[in-house]
C-alpha cells in the first residue's frame, strides 16, 4: 500500500472533495502529509488508512494547468511514481507540451460525476432517478408553448391566453392592452411578463401604476403568478441612495407609482437604468402635456418592450389616444390626420369582417368588397376554411391590430346578470357628542345588516364601505349585537393578516359569513366565489362604484351578482342611488362612461346632495341624456376589426388545449412529492387537495427558494387555488418547482449511483456502466436558444468489455431491474472498479459526441424551418400592414445567424453515471 505514494503526486480526499486537488509534500514511514493549495490547508494521514484516491487523467481527457489554461491529454508517462502529461493546449492545438502532475490546477469540480465517482461518492438509486426525471421535465418545459402561461391563479380563458402568447413570443413587443373592465388586462400582462421572464427574453421589469393601485399590483403579481416585485417609493429610494448611486439597479423587478415620475431626482435615476420591459397601467391617465408623460416617453424609447394598459383608450379623445400609440412606435404613428383616415377606412371594412365571421351566405356586394380589399375572389357560399382565410388576411391588414388588443365583455360572453336590491331605512340618529361608538350601535343600517346576515346564511357576503374606521365599527357592532365574527380587510392590515382573513372568510365549515372591507383595503383581492355584495355606503365617483362591484363581477364569476344597498333618508345615498340607478344604469352593467359623466356633472351632483335632493330629477335627466350620447359615440367608434383580431377563436382554442394538457397535475404531484422526500421536506395533508410543506432538520440543502421556515400550504389543482388565495398554486412555472429542477440540474445530487440487478441469464459479477451526458449551447438569452436546442440528454451504456449496448438495452427496461445498494457496499464496488470505469468513461465520449451530432443537425433544421417561415410571414404581412416594424424582420435574421453559430458548437458534459452490477438471486 505504502509503495503507491510519492512526493509530488496528486490525490483527492474521499471525505473532503471540496478541498480540491491535494499534493503530497511529505511521505515518511507510515505518515503522509498532503497540501491542498486551493484552500491552503494541510492534512496528515496514516498511509495505510488514508481516505485518498489517485487523481489521474486519461488520454483525450480535458485538464487545466495551474496557470489557468486548458489542454487535451495526448499521452501519459510515469516515472518514479510521478505522472507527466503530454498535452495539446486548447488555444494553440498544434503545440505539444509536457505538464508534470504537480503543475495541474489545484481546484477540481468536486460535483462532477467522475470526481465524485473517484472519491467513492454514491447517491441513492431513487435520487439518481429523480435527477433523470427532472432533466426530462426541464427539456419539455424549454420547448413548451405553455411555459409561463401555466402559473396564473385564474380560470384558463381563450382570449387571455391568445393575447398572452401572441405578444410574449414577439421580438421586443410594444402593445396596448385595452380589454374592457373585468376581462383581465392585468392577467394578460402577467402572463406575457412571466413567459418572457422564464424564457430569458426579459430580466428587468418596471411597472408604473397609479398610487392607489400599487398595492393591488404587488398582491396580484405575487398571489396570481408567484412573481415577487419591490415597491420603490421616495422612502425606499432615499434609503437605497445611502448605499448606491443607481437606486433602481438594486432590484430586477420594480413597481413605482406614477407620482414618482414627477419627482425630478428619481425620474432622472429611472432614465439611467436599463429596462427589458416597461408596463404602464391606467395609461389613459397619462396627459401628453404633462411632465410625467415626457418621462414615460423617454422610458419607452429606452425600454426594449412596452405594455400599456387601459380599459378606456379613447376616454380623453382620439388625439390623446394617438399620442399614446406614439409611445409604442413613433415612426409608425407620425401623422394624426393620416391615422384618422386609416381608422375610418378600417371601420368601412367592419361589415365584411362581420359577414366572414358569421356562418351565413355572403351577398354579391359583400363578395365584391371583400375581393377589392383582399385582392382575392370569394364565392357567396364559400366554405368555412375559405371564409376564415379571407378573414385572417383582412385582419392582418388592420392598422392597429398588431399593437392594440381590445376584447369586449359582449364578445367574450359568459357573464351573469347584476341585480340590485334597495332597502329604505329611517334617517341616521344624530351624532351624540363624544360618543361615536353609541352612534354606530344605533345606526339603522346595523340593525338591517344583522337581520340580513341571519337570513342570508350560509351564503357568503362581501360588504364594502369607505374607510378603516367604518370597517372596525361595523365588525364590532356585529360581534356585540349578534355574536357574528366578521372577517375584515382594511389598509392598515399586513399581507399576512389579510391572508388569514381571506382564509377565514373562504372556509365553508367554520368561516365567517361576511367579509367587511374598506375601499382601499379590498384592492388586489377579488371574490368571484361570492355572489352577494352589500354597499354600506355609496362612493361619489362612478369608477369607485364600478371598482367595488368589480370585486365580484369579473372573469371567473359563475353566478349572478346580487347588490344590496341600504339607504337612509336624508343621506348622500338618497341622491347617489337614483343618480347611479336611473341616470346611468351603473348597477345593471359595467359603466364605461362613468368617469366622463362625473367630470361633466360632479358640481351639479354636489349641489343636489347639499340641498338634500333639490334638483335631483333634473340631474337624472341630464345624466341620462349625456350617458346616451357618450354610449352612442362609444358604440359608433367600436372597432369590430380590433375585436376580432384580439382573439382569433381557432388559435385561442389550440392554446387553451395545449396549456390544459401541459398542466399534467399527476405528473407534477409525483415529481414534487418525490423531491420533498429525497430532500428532507416534510409534508402533510391539510384537506382535500391541500398539503402543508415545511423544511425539516434533515434538509439536504440549507434552504429552498420559495419555501419559508414556517411552511407553505400548497395545492396542485387550479380549482382549489382559485378558492384559496392563501394556498400556493404549484405548477411547472412556480418558483419552488423551478428551484427543484435547477437544483437537480446544476448541483451534484443524483449524479453518481451504484445499483444491482438480479439476472440469472447473466454471469454473476458482470457489470455495466450507464452514462448520462448533457449538451447545452451558449447564446444571448433574448434569442431563446432552447426553443430549438433545449437541454439535450444522451445515454451511453457499456459493459465491462467496453461494448456499446445503448441501443440493445432500453433505459426503462434496465432501470426496472435495478435495485438499491447500501452505501458501504456501493463504496466497495466503486473502489474495486474505479480504474476500469475511468477508462470506459473516456471511451464513452465518442458515442456521446456521435449522438450530439444528430441533435445538432435536428436543431439546425428546426431553426431554419421555423425562422424561415416566420421571416416569410412577416415580410408578406409587412406588405399589407405597415405596423410590422422593420426591426422585427431584422431581429429574425439576426437570431437565425446567432443561433446557427451557437448550435454548431455545443458544450458536451458528463452529467451522471450509474454502475450496475449483476448479483443473481
Amino acid at each position: 500500500m505504502t509503495a503507491e505514494f510519492a512526493v509530488g503526486q496528486r490525490w483527492l480526499s474521499e471525505s473532503e472533495t471540496e478541498l480540491g486537488l491535494g499534493l503530497i509534500t511529505q511521505f515518511e514511514g507510515r505518515r503522509l502529509a498532503v497540501l491542498y493549495p486551493a484552500t491552503e490547508e494541510i492534512r496528515y494521514y496514516a498511509s495505510h488508512t488514508a481516505p485518498l484516491v489517485r487523481y489521474q487523467l486519461k488520454a483525450d481527457e480535458r485538464g487545466q494547468h495551474a496557470d489557468g489554461w486548458y489542454f487535451t491529454v495526448l499521452d501519459v508517462v510515469s516515472k518514479n511514481g510521478i505522472l507527466t502529461y503530454q498535452v495539446s493546449p486548447e488555444e494553440t492545438p498544434d503545440q505539444q507540451l509536457d505538464v508534470p502532475e504537480p503543475q495541474l490546477a489545484h481546484q477540481v469540480a468536486a460535483g462532477q460525476p467522475l470526481t465524485r465517482f473517484m472519491a467513492g461518492k454514491a447517491d441513492r438509486l431513487d435520487l439518481y432517478r429523480l435527477r433523470q426525471q427532472s432533466q426530462q421535465h426541464l427539456q419539455n418545459l424549454q420547448q413548451s408553448q405553455a411555459t409561463g402561461l401555466l402559473s396564473a391563479r385564474v380560470q384558463l380563458l381563450p382570449h387571455q391566453l391568445y393575447v398572452a402568447q401572441a405578444v410574449a413570443d414577439r421580438f421586443d413587443p410594444r402593445v396596448l392592452l385595452a380589454d374592457e373592465v373585468g376581462l383581465g388586462k392585468t392577467i394578460e400582462a402577467g402572463m406575457i411578463m412571466n413567459r418572457r421572464l422564464l424564457s430569458g427574453r426579459a430580466q428587468r421589469v418596471l411597472v408604473i401604476v397609479p398610487e392607489s393601485l400599487v398595492h393591488q399590483w404587488l398582491v396580484e403579481l405575487q398571489r396570481r403568478f408567484a412573481i415577487s416585485f419591490s415597491v420603490f417609493d421616495e422612502e425606499r429610494c432615499e434609503q437605497a441612495a445611502l448605499d448606491t448611486e443607481q437606486v433602481f439597479d438594486t432590484e430586477q423587478r420594480i413597481i413605482i407609482s406614477d407620482a414618482m415620475l414627477k419627482h425630478e431626482k428619481w425620474s432622472a435615476q429611472l432614465l439611467t437604468s436599463h429596462w427589458d420591459m416597461l408596463i404602464v397601467d391606467e395609461a389613459h391617465h397619462l396627459d401628453p402635456a404633462s411632465s410625467s408623460f415626457t418621462v414615460v416617453r423617454q422610458l419607452a424609447d429606452q425600454s426594449r418592450s412596452l405594455l400599456l394598459l387601459t380599459a378606456t383608450p379613447e376616454q380623453s379623445g382620439s388625439e390623446q389616444h394617438f399620442q399614446r400609440l406614439q409611445l409604442l412606435d413613433a415612426d409608425r404613428f407620425n401623422d394624426y390626420q393620416e391615422f384618422v383616415k386609416e381608422q375610418q377606412a378600417y371601420q368601412d371594412w367592419a361589415p365584411c369582417a362581420a359577414a366572414l365571421s358569421e356562418d351565413k351566405p355572403l351577398t354579391k356586394e359583400l363578395c365584391q368588397q371583400i375581393e377589392a380589399i383582399s385582392g382575392e375572389p370569394i364565392a357567396a357560399d364559400a366554405d368555412t376554411e375559405t371564409r376564415q382565410a379571407r378573414l385572417e388576411k383582412l385582419l392582418d391588414m388592420h392598422g392597429t391590430g398588431r399593437v392594440m388588443f381590445r376584447n369586449s365583455r359582449e364578445h367574450v360572453g359568459g357573464f351573469g346578470q347584476r341585480k340590485l336590491y334597495t332597502y329604505e331605512l329611517d334617517a341616521l340618529p344624530p351624532l351624540l357628542e363624544g360618543d361615536d361608538r353609541l352612534h354606530w350601535m344605533e345606526d339603522t343600517r346595523i340593525d338591517w345588516l344583522l337581520d340580513y346576515v341571519k337570513k342570508q346564511r350560509p351564503l357568503k357576503t362581501v360588504l364594502i364601505c369607505s374607510d378603516t374606521a367604518q370597517v372596525l365599527d361595523i365588525a364590532e357592532a356585529l360581534r356585540v349585537k349578534s355574536g357574528i365574527h366578521a372577517a375584515v380587510f382594511h389598509e392598515q392590515m399586513t399581507l399576512t393578516e389579510r391572508d388569514r382573513a381571506a382564509a377565514f372568510f373562504a372556509s365553508e365549515e367554520d368561516g365567517s359569513p361576511i367579509l367587511v372591507c374598506s375601499e382601499i383595503g379590498s384592492e388586489g383581492r377579488n371574490f368571484q366565489f361570492v355572489q352577494h355584495l352589500v354597499l354600506f355606503d355609496l362612493p361619489h365617483h362612478p369608477d369607485l362604484l364600478e371598482q367595488r362591484i368589480g370585486r365580484l363581477d369579473r372573469i371567473g364569476q359563475e353566478g349572478d351578482i346580487h347588490i344590496h344597498v341600504p339607504v337612509c333618508d336624508d343621506s348622500d345615498e338618497a341622491v347617489l342611488l337614483p343618480w347611479y340607478r336611473d341616470g346611468m344604469q351603473a348597477f345593471e352593467k359595467p359603466n364605461a362612461v362613468g368617469h366622463q359623466l362625473y367630470v361633466q356633472l360632479h358640481e351639479q351632483l354636489q349641489q343636489v346632495i347639499q340641498s338634500l335632493g333639490d334638483g335631483l330629477d333634473e340631474l337624472i335627466k341630464d345624466t341620462q341624456e349625456k350617458a346616451h350620447e357618450l354610449r352612442e359615440q362609444s358604440a359608433h367608434g367600436r372597432d369590430l376589426l380590433q375585436e376580432l383580431n384580439a382573439c382569433r377563436p381557432a388559435q385561442a382554442q389550440q392554446i387553451l388545449e395545449l396549456v390544459g394538457a401541459a398542466e399534467r397535475t399527476e405528473e407534477l404531484e409525483n415529481f414534487v412529492f418525490d423531491f420533498f422526500e429525497r430532500f428532507g421536506v416534510d409534508y402533510e395533508s391539510l384537506s382535500e387537495g391541500i398539503w402543508l410543506a415545511r423544511p425539516s432538520e434533515h434538509m439536504r440543502v440549507p434552504a429552498l427558494p420559495g419555501l419559508p421556515d414556517e411552511g407553505l400550504p400548497i395545492t396542485f389543482f387550479r380549482e382549489v387555488a382559485m378558492q384559496r388565495e392563501d394556498v400556493a398554486f404549484l405548477n411547472w412555472d412556480h418558483p419552488l418547482v423551478r428551484s427543484a429542477l435547477d437544483l437537480l440540474l446544476h448541483d451534484h445530487f443524483g449524479s453518481t449511483c451504484v445499483a444491482v440487478i438480479k439476472n440469472n441469464a447473466l454471469p454473476a459479477g458482470s457489470w455495466f456502466l450507464e452514462l448520462s451526458f448533457t449538451s447545452t449551447i451558449a447564446a444571448p438569452p433574448q434569442w431563446v436558444a432552447h426553443e430549438f436546442y433545449p437541454l439535450q440528454r444522451f445515454r451511453v451504456l457499456l459493459d465491462s468489455k467496453g461494448r456499446d449496448l445503448t441501443d440493445k438495452v432500453p433505459a426503462q427496461a434496465l432501470d426496472n431491474q435495478c435495485q438499491f445498494v447500501e452505501k458501504k457496499a456501493a463504496r466497495q464496488l466503486m473502489k474495486q472498479l474505479r480504474s476500469d470505469c475511468q477508462q470506459l468513461i473516456s471511451e464513452a465520449w465518442n458515442q456521446a459526441e456521435q449522438q450530439q451530432q444528430s441533435a445538432i443537425a435536428a436543431g439546425q433544421a428546426a431553426l431554419r424551418s421555423n425562422l424561415s417561415a416566420q421571416l416569410k410571414r412577416l415580410q408578406e404581412l409587412q406588405q399589407r400592414n405597415p405596423q410590422v416594424r422593420p426591426a422585427e424582420i431584422e431581429a429574425i435574421s439576426e437570431r437565425q445567424a446567432t443561433l446557427e453559430h451557437a448550435i454548431a458548437q455545443p458544450q458536451l458534459s458528463l452529467d451522471a453515471l450509474r454502475l450496475i452490477v449483476n448479483v443473481p438471486g
